[in-house]
C-alpha cells in the first residue's frame, strides 16, 4: 500500500511491493518520456529492504540538462504528476492529490552532483546493514516527535545523513583505490 496525506510524517514497515509499484512506475515514465530520459532509479527509503519509511515511491529521472526538465512538464501532467518545485539541481514533480500521494519524482542532470549523492547515499544504505538499522532508528524517533511537521522531520534526519554520505564517500574511495592496486 502507498499513499500519504501531504504533511503527514507517518512510517511503515517496509513493504516489498514498494520495488514492485518502482517498476511499474519506471516502464511508464520511460515509455511516455522517451529518449529524453537517461536512466530512471528508485531512491529514498523505500529503495531500501529492511528501512522504514513513509510509504511514497521516490523517483529519480537522470537528463542530460536540467533546463531539459521543463519540456518533460506537459507530458508528466498527463501521467497524473503536478509540478512542485524548482531547486537549481532538480525539479521535483508530485504523483496523487494532497490527500494521498504516492509518488515523488525528482528530476536532476544524470550524473550531476544531485544524482550522484543520492545514489551514492542509496548505495550505502543497500550495503550496510547495521548503518541502514541506525537510520530506521532515527526516522521512528523523528516520525513520533513530528507526527505533523514535515520540515522538522527532514531537518532532524540531515546530520545523520551528510555523515552517511561522508561514510559512504570514503567507503568508495577506498573502494576504488584497492581496485587500483
Amino acid at each position: 500500500m502507498i499513499g500519504l496525506k501531504r504533511g503527514v510524517v507517518k512510517l511503515a514497515s517496509h513493504d516489498k511491493e514498494w520495488a514492485l509499484e518502482f517498476e511499474k512506475e519506471r516502464t511508464r515514465l520511460q515509455e511516455n518520456l522517451g529518449d529524453r530520459v537517461i536512466d530512471i532509479q528508485h531512491i529514498g527509503s523505500t529503495a531500501v529492504p529492511k528501512l522504514c519509511a513513509k510509504p511514497i515511491i521516490d523517483i529519480s529521472i537522470g537528463i542530460r540538462r536540467l533546463k531539459d526538465a521543463n519540456k518533460l512538464t506537459r507530458i508528466m501532467n498527463l501521467l497524473g504528476y503536478r509540478f512542485h518545485k524548482k531547486s537549481a539541481q532538480e525539479i521535483f514533480f508530485a504523483k496523487g492529490p494532497d490527500a494521498r500521494r504516492t509518488h515523488y519524482v525528482h528530476v536532476m542532470r544524470y550524473k550531476g552532483a544531485k544524482w550522484m549523492t543520492d545514489m551514492l547515499f542509496r548505495d550505502y544504505l543497500l550495503t550496510h546493514v547495521r548503518h541502514t538499522i541506525q537510520y530506521g532508528h532515527l526516522k521512528e524517533k523523528l516520525a513520533k516527535k513530528y507526527p505533523t511537521d514535515k520540515e522538522s522531520y527532514t531537518g532532524g534526519k540531515n546530520s545523520f545523513i551528510k555523515m552517511t554520505l561522508q561514510l559512504a564517500t570514503n567507503h568508495a574511495a577506498r573502494a576504488s583505490s584497492s581496485a587500483r592496486h
